[in-house]
């Protein structure tokens, strides 16, 4: 284990490793923000809990992925229902991950 996981981080953790892909929690970027799950070579993947729902924290997090996109970032955001539900988490990821 990388860190001390949220409850959400865990779960997605979990099926990460699971599907034996290889990735970095917490990773730094340049613009100084620090990522979930880094997946090489671009991928993003943040697992957002019921914190993400207020107005402010989705305009912080648009403004977020509009800056790691600038980067080169493919970001993904998974909801904590779609991560709560174990069918609906493996399918979003298998998409993610063949990209």
């Amino acid at each position: 284990m990388c860190y001390e996981y949220t409850s959400l981080e865990k779960i997605v953790a979990d099926e990460l490793d699971k599907r034996k892909v290889e990735y970095i929690c917490q990773y730094p970027t340049p613009s100084g923000f620090v990522l979930d799950f880094a997946v090489e070579p671009n991928i993003c993947i943040e697992a957002d809990g019921p914190c993400h729902d207020s107005s402010k924290a989705k305009h912080r997090d648009w403004f977020r992925t509009k800056c790691l996109k600038l980067e080169g970032w493919k970001v993904y955001r998974l909801g904590y229902d779609l991560i709560n539900d174990p069918e609906r988490l493996s399918a979003r990821l298998s998409e993610i991950l063949l990209r």
